[in-house]
């Protein structure tokens, strides 16, 4: 075969392959996307471009709702937000709308429930309206069909009757406060500059105000400043402002004077807070119960209707928002753990001192046969440890001693760093004072004056005591050993609390 043959073959079938790229592959996307807009009930339009809806709710209201500076708002029969989720849902259902087959033939849009005027026999069981840039156009939505459970749909400005999938007609099938946004506020939490949170209508209040210097203050951005002066927990704080930035209405109440003026009097709390760039501040009131939730006064004269234990997520005393936090540190940076303990003798001689390293093997100890899992669970408890209350501020050595503190009969410090070469940091330094099987262990950081207080179940776990060290952390005091029983003293015996 000559050159030129080959030459002329081979443009040939270039050109058919070509040929077959383009009308097999590209043209087969092509020509599928064609059919799947010849399928839709409505054609040549977007989602996005819907800028009203009504129709009529479940519940059998008569709703409009429009579109707004790119937000949906229920405009019929209240003006509020609408829920965008359920709107969107409308909004891409009609848009999107794929009919599975179409009905031949003149057909009577009164046969199959599609009738222009629902309220009348045959009319159509759901009427949707919507607008495109100022034209309203509809659909009809009908019986379902004998085979297959499919729905009969029309549009609204012609009677060619058309079926599709049930599923699909799902989204126009609410109740109206299922479409309404049931976000009671729209602030972000990291706008708030101070939260103030009161029981009732005369309680103390409890006010938290934002550092200045915050960002400059990592983990003490935060600061209780009323009924006293006090550091508060960055954890407890985030939480409350969270709980009401993102809370949810359970019903709407558009109607207030159908409500027992009793009940909306009621206070059960008193909530009100300050954004960044505001000069006032905002306020809320949590009223009675009523219809199986709380009466929410979100601003004044606007209501809503809220779960009744969401009460519990906005504590109003001040113990839940002070700093309690004994020890924070990863788990996987600890690396020495150093316990000294003194026996309950007069003359305070050393008891036990006991250093534990972990090593590839786990916890080890040349002190003290340690158990090397217990030990693991207990710097697992060390690295998140908050106390459960405070029993003062400062004490005086006389009062600290009488708590077992001066000097203190347990003395805890865990060592490490997230660079196992790097230089060891000090990750907890705690001291230990008496423990009371009904009022718990009162503990002390080493940096800080404040006395707090652990709850008797989670002082178990810790090692408050060489008896108490020896029965639950060594190898065979947990299996074999009885603790000795505590004497009966109360550690806050003769200490006035804050």
């Amino acid at each position: 075969m000559s050159p030129r043959t080959t030459g002329i073959l081979a443009v040939v079938a270039l050109a058919l392959g070509l040929f077959v790229w383009l009308h097999e592959i590209e043209g087969e996307a092509e020509r599928r996307a064609a059919a799947e807009e010849e399928s839709r009930v409505f054609r040549g339009i977007a989602a996005e471009e819907v800028d009203a809806v009504e129709l009529v709710t479940l519940d059998g209201f008569e709703a409009r709702f429009e579109r707004r500076d790119g937000r949906w708002w229920l405009v019929e029969p209240v003006l509020a937000r609408a829920d965008a989720t359920a709107l969107d849902a409308i909004t891409n259902a009609l848009a999107n709308l794929p009919t599975e087959g179409r009905v031949e033939g003149d057909r009577d849009p009164l046969d199959f429930d599609l009738g222009p005027d629902p309220a009348a026999p045959g009319g159509a069981r759901r009427l949707v309206r919507f607008e495109v840039a100022g034209e309203t156009r509809g659909l009809r939505v009908g019986r379902t069909t004998p085979v297959g459970g499919h729905r009969y749909v029309a549009r609204l400005a012609d009677d060619g009757i058309a079926y599709v999938e049930s599923f699909r007609v799902n989204a126009f099938e609410r109740n109206l406060s299922d479409l309404r946004d049931r976000s009671v506020f729209t602030f972000a939490t990291e706008d708030v500059e101070r939260i103030s949170i009161a029981a009732g209508e005369g309680g103390r209040e409890v006010v938290l105000v934002r550092r200045a210097d915050a960002a400059e203050a990592p983990g003490e951005a935060w600061r209780i400043i009323a009924p006293f002066d006090a550091r508060a927990d960055e954890e407890a704080v985030r939480e409350v402002l969270s709980n009401l930035a993102h809370l949810r209405a359970r019903d709407f109440v558009d109607d207030p004077d159908a409500i027992d003026p009793a009940l909306r009097a009621e206070t059960a709390l008193r909530l009100s807070w300050r954004l960044a760039g505001e000069a006032t501040d905002r306020e809320a009131r949590i009223a009675g119960v009523a219809e199986g939730g709380r009466l929410f006064e979100k601003e004044r004269g606007e209501w809503v209707l809220v779960a009744e234990d969401r009460l519990e997520d906005f504590p109003s005393e001040v113990d839940a928002y002070r700093f309690k936090r004994l020890a924070d540190f990863d788990l996987a940076s600890a690396r020495r753990v150093e316990l000294h303990f003194l026996e309950e003798a007069e003359a305070q001689s050393v008891a036990l001192d006991v250093v534990a390293e972990l090593r590839e093997t786990g916890w080890t100890s040349a002190d003290s046969p340690l158990d090397p899992d217990r030990m693991t669970r207990l710097v697992r408890e060390l690295s998140n440890l908050e106390a459960t209350g405070i029993l003062a501020d400062e004490m005086g050595e006389d009062e600290r001693a009488m708590l077992g503190l001066a000097p203190p009969r347990a003395r805890l410090r865990v060592e490490g760093g997230v660079d196992p070469e790097g230089p060891v940091e000090r990750l907890a330094d705690l001291r230990f004072g008496r423990f009371d099987a009904t009022r718990g262990l009162v503990v002390q950081r080493a940096d800080m004056g404040t006395i707090f207080v652990i709850e008797p179940g989670l002082a178990e776990g810790l090692p408050y005591s060489a008896e108490h060290y020896r029965f639950a952390f060594e190898t065979l005091g947990a299996e074999d050993a009885e603790e000795e029983p505590l004497p009966e003293v109360d550690p806050m015996e003769g200490v006035d609390g804050p």
